[in-house]
Formats: C-alpha cells, sequence, structure tokens
C-alpha cells in the first residue's frame, strides 16, 4: 500500500510540474499563427511595391509630359504625332503604330529611355540608349495621335493596357472616339488602375470608371491612339 502511494505522489509530482503537455495540436496551431502573420506582412510589403511602382510610373509620364511640352515649343506648339518626319517629327511613324519613334524625335527633351516604361509593365524592356536598339518593345507609354494643346483634355499618353468592351487593346492605332465611354483598363500592369497624361502637362491616375469618363471628355471628336 505504502509503495502504490509512493508511486501515486511521484505520478501527481510530476503532473504538476507539466500540467499542459504541448501537443500535437498545439503545434499545428502555432504554425498556422505563424504563416497567417507571414501572409499578412508579405501582402502589406507587395501592396507597398505596388503603390511605389505606381508612383514611379506617374513620375516617369510627368517627366514625359514635360518632353512634349518642350519640344513643342520650338515645333509651333505642336508635338511629334501632328508634325511630319521632313520637319522632325514622327507623324507618318506614328500613323504606322511605330510609337516608339515619337519618342526617339525628343530623345533630347527626354534624357534617358529608361523612363519609357512602367516599372510594373514586364513585357517591355528598359534599354540605356535611344540608339540604335529602340523600338516598341522598350515603350510601355500609348501616344495620343491627335493630341493638341489647345485641347487640353485630350489624352496624350498613358500606359498602354487599355480594353474596350472588356477586350484588351492591341498595338496599332485605336480611334478613341469621344463616344467610346467603354474604354476600361485591364489588370495586366496596375490591376485594372492605370496613369494618363493630358496634352496640358498634367497627369492622374484613374480607375477604369474615370478612364471612360477622361476618353469621353475630350472636347474632339476623335483621338487616334497608338498602342506600343
Amino acid at each position: 500500500m505504502q509503495i502504490q502511494d509512493g508511486i501515486s505522489t511521484k505520478l501527481n509530482h510530476s503532473a504538476n510540474l507539466n500540467p499542459k503537455a504541448f501537443t500535437m495540436i498545439d503545434l499545428l496551431a502555432l504554425v498556422g499563427i505563424v504563416l497567417l502573420l507571414a501572409s499578412i506582412v508579405l501582402s502589406a510589403v507587395s501592396s507597398h511595391r505596388r503603390k511605389a511602382k505606381a508612383e514611379a510610373c506617374k513620375d516617369d509620364l510627368k517627366q514625359i509630359g514635360v518632353a512634349f511640352r518642350t519640344w513643342a515649343l520650338d515645333c509651333g506648339d505642336a508635338y511629334p504625332s501632328r508634325v511630319t518626319i521632313d520637319n522632325g517629327g514622327a507623324k507618318e511613324q506614328i500613323e504606322l503604330g511605330n510609337v516608339f519613334f515619337n519618342f526617339l524625335v525628343m530623345s533630347n527633351e527626354i534624357g534617358s529611355p529608361k523612363i519609357l516604361v512602367c516599372p510594373e509593365d514586364i513585357e517591355k524592356t528598359a534599354i540605356d540608349n535611344f540608339t540604335p536598339a529602340l523600338s516598341n518593345t522598350n515603350v510601355s507609354y500609348f501616344v495620343g495621335a491627335d493630341a493638341e494643346d489647345t485641347f487640353p483634355q485630350m489624352l496624350l499618353t498613358g500606359d498602354r493596357n487599355l480594353a474596350f468592351q472588356g477586350k484588351p487593346v492591341g498595338p496599332g492605332l485605336f480611334p478613341a472616339t469621344s463616344n467610346k465611354i467603354a474604354l476600361s483598363w485591364t489588370k495586366t500592369i496596375h490591376n485594372e488602375r492605370g496613369n494618363i497624361g493630358l496634352a496640358d502637362g498634367s497627369v492622374q491616375t484613374l480607375d477604369s470608371k474615370r478612364l471612360a469618363l477622361a476618353a469621353a471628355g475630350q472636347d474632339y471628336a476623335t483621338n487616334r491612339l497608338a498602342i506600343p
């Protein structure tokens, strides 16, 4: 009887030393909490990076907008897409869909072709020099072929991930008539958002609804958008 009481006392003493053992369920719960916290942190970091890239894209378009207006000062206030090649512009090449040529003639004003690629556009490649390799593969931004500074709300440039009636707009000239309010963004660059530069030099970040309104409010019957 004394032996049993001794054993019982030892067992009770051991139980008191470890009143709640760490079970497999506890371990799995702890791992789940750690993974959840890691997911939240990674999501926040990813969101911050996306916002930073979107802001960098907006800043690049502001520089490009300044380049447009600076170039136009020496060309009768006309943008390259409105000036013939013989007069130093890019009109004929833009009408062929060669968007890069518009920026090539503005190379002195732009400085570096790196700003022609949106940081979130993984399908385009930024290069260090304008020549000899510049092409549409090095450009993320469309150009308004008919844009004039006398119509300040016209779309001058912006992210290329445009859609019309839910379908992506491919490379080439797209006639953005004022009644085409079905213009929107795809998810490919800024996740159904984008940046546009207007003919007055301003840059705006828009969702699809506001983009459609901007396209409809250009005060100009047709503005062909050259998509790279």
